[in-house]
């Protein structure tokens, strides 16, 4: 084994058995904490009865004051109303009702005195009689004021003539009150039950949980012994530990329910610190070890690397170990390394001088192939271009020849002699000005050009050319540009051409011009033959042309929209083009800088009348 395994291996059989008794200490401290939190739960339960039997003896001692009253024993009921009533004050929660021996109710401070009362009797007025000591309910329902509510009930001395009941009646809502008085946390659940087992409030949903059973494990709990702790889940599906004790003086149950996870926070946090303090000192362990270890090591991995480096023609460049002897052999190798690798240098230089020869003479033959495929396909194209103007020039020439020739037929002849040409012209025009802006020496003779009085121009030229074979549109708004009036007529006459050439008959040719910010857009728009996807990128690339039919009808030498499209850089502007596909037709989009001072004032008088106008030409 390594020198460094065995390092860990003693720091491993130091650090387990650490690491166990730390592990035991950590859970007794999560038992501690527990054990301490459940005991904060089980006193707020105590105190809490504490406080609902006080509310309970309060009541108890006003009560003994009605029922020991001379009004009482003199029959003045009318009076004891009245002290009964003083002594509830303004408390709506609770109200207080004589029963006489009989158990007919005499009174009720919940409605006024004299009032019908319903419910002939009270039965447990004879029981509380009979006992002759106070009686604390359970939960009911009160048959005058149909509350839920509890009621604590003290007969009158023994011996004082005609024998009564006076009962203190607490709405349940009213034990509310000892909820707010104590130092609960908002999640704890807690309960007050009577001797039955039956819910008489609640701190969450009071109203709704009033009436309904006890938990049964808690019930069966908390009838075996007067006060413990009780894990379980709660009607709501929440797991708590339910710290209950049972008031002597009521017979109530109060139960304080605290989450499982809020009990064991407290105790996984102080755990979670220690844990991670040990994994600190076990990491700092280790990274010692590693340290030591590597130190120990790394005498003999430099001299098994520096071997390695020399077996693959390296340069070793070896760092002192502190070891001399090994030192003397690393310094040996290094010198090796040295000289052979100068060699093997030598060798690679000529190799990589050979292959990037090749390399150079092959990207030099596949480009001089390009080239000459280029060429031989503009000369192709050049050729049939030439080819079908020349062609239709010497037949007109042959009519005008012929001895004798109608003079309309001459006509005709001359008109196809004169489109020929200009079709030549232009063919050579674009040649000459894609050779000048490649070689850089067009130059531009700027001024300010109202770019809608151009296009108006050029669509009104071409529609005269056109004759009638296009739907022509036109929404031109002022857009006044710094350029050459004759390079912008040039672009819109290509774009125009464009459209014209790659249009069916029938078809229509919109163009727009309008201001967005401090550019000005035009917008060339047809429903001619479209663009395929793939050509979009190139399509405005020297010889690019978009599709066209076998016998090449529409002409042209895929010059037009590289002329557009340097001429409009020039300009400092862009085109694109859009096509949603084949038969969609296309919209090229021409965005030039608009002007940033005003135009010449003439200029600017006559185009402030000017609106942008939708004119079908």
């Amino acid at each position: 084994m390594k020198t460094r395994t065995y390092l860990y291996l003693m720091a491993a059989a130091i650090l387990i058995p650490v690491a166990l008794a730390f592990w035991l200490g950590v859970t007794m401290l999560l038992d501690w904490e527990r054990e301490s939190r459940i005991d904060r739960v089980q006193e707020t339960a105590r105190a809490t009865a504490l406080l609902v039997d006080r509310e309970i003896a309060a009541k108890e001692a006003l009560l003994r004051v009605i029922a020991n009253s001379e009004s009482l024993e003199e029959g003045n009921f009318a009076r004891v109303y009245r002290l009964a009533t003083r002594l509830n004050g303004a408390d709506a929660l609770s109200w207080t009702m004589l029963v006489d021996e009989h158990t007919r109710p005499v009174f009720n401070t919940l409605v006024p005195f004299g009032a019908d009362l319903k419910g002939s009797q009270r039965p447990f007025a004879a029981e509380v009689l009979r006992a002759d000591r106070t009686r604390v309910s359970g939960y009911f329902v009160g048959s005058t004021s149909r509350r839920a509510v509890v009621s604590v009930d003290v007969p009158t001395p023994a011996g004082s003539g005609a024998r009564h009941v006076v009962s203190q009646i607490f709405d349940t809502r009213y034990f509310e009150r000892v909820f707010a008085n104590s130092t609960f946390e908002p999640t704890w659940l807690v309960g007050i039950f009577d001797a039955k087992g039956v819910t008489i409030t609640r701190n969450h949903r009071g109203a709704a949980s009033a009436g309904k059973p006890m938990h049964p494990e808690m019930r069966s709990a908390a009838l075996h012994a007067g006060s413990g702790v009780l894990r379980h889940v709660t009607h709501e599906g929440l797991e708590v530990y339910g710290a209950y004790t049972r008031s002597a003086a009521t017979g109530w149950t109060i139960v304080v329910g605290v989450p499982v996870a809020e009990i064991e926070a407290a105790a996984r946090t102080a755990a979670t610190y220690a844990t991670l303090a040990l994994l600190l000192l076990m990491a700092m362990a280790i990274l010692t070890a590693m340290f030591f270890g590597n130190k120990l090591s790394n005498a003999l991995q430099q001299a098994g690397s520096v071997a390695n480096a020399l077996a693959r023609g390296a340069i070793a460049r070896p760092r002192p170990t502190k070891v001399d002897e090994v030192d003397v052999l690393l310094d040996g190798l290094h010198y090796t390394s040295e000289a052979l690798a100068r060699e093997s240098a030598a060798r690679q230089a000529l190799q990589h001088e050979r292959e990037q020869l090749l390399v150079s003479e092959q990207r030099a033959r596949r480009l001089a192939e390009a080239q000459s495929q280029a060429k031989d396909n503009f000369l192709a194209m050049l050729g049939h271009e030439l080819r079908n103007p020349l062609a239709a020039i010497s037949g007109a020439m042959s009519v005008l020849d012929m001895p004798g020739v109608k003079p309309e037929l001459a006509a005709n002849a001359r008109d196809i002699s004169r489109r020929q040409m200009r079709h030549l012209i232009r063919i050579v025009d674009d040649l000459l000005d894609v050779q000048r802006i490649l070689s850089g020496k067009i130059v531009l003779q700027r001024a300010p050009v109202d770019l809608a009085e151009v296009l108006r121009a050029c669509v009104e030229a071409k529609r005269l050319v056109d004759a009638g074979k296009h739907a022509w549109q036109t929404e031109l708004a002022p857009g006044w540009v710094d350029g050459d009036r004759t390079r912008l007529e040039q672009i819109v006459d290509n774009l125009l051409h464009n459209a014209i050439k790659y249009t069916p008959a029938g078809g229509s040719i919109t163009v727009r011009c309008k201001t967005e910010g401090r550019e000005v857009v035009v917008e060339f728009c047809d429903t001619g033959v479209g663009l395929a996807p793939e050509l979009l990128p190139q399509i405005f690339d020297v010889l690019v042309q978009g599709p066209s039919s076998i016998d090449r009808a529409q002409g042209g030498l895929g010059l037009g929209l590289a002329l557009v499209k340097e001429l409009t850089a020039l300009h400092g502007g862009r085109v694109s083009v859009h096509s949603a596909g084949h038969g969609q037709g296309c919209t090229f989009t021409l965005v030039l800088p608009l002007r940033q001072d005003a135009a010449p004032a003439v200029e600017a008088d006559a185009g402030a009348a000017v609106r942008p106008t939708l004119d079908p030409v």
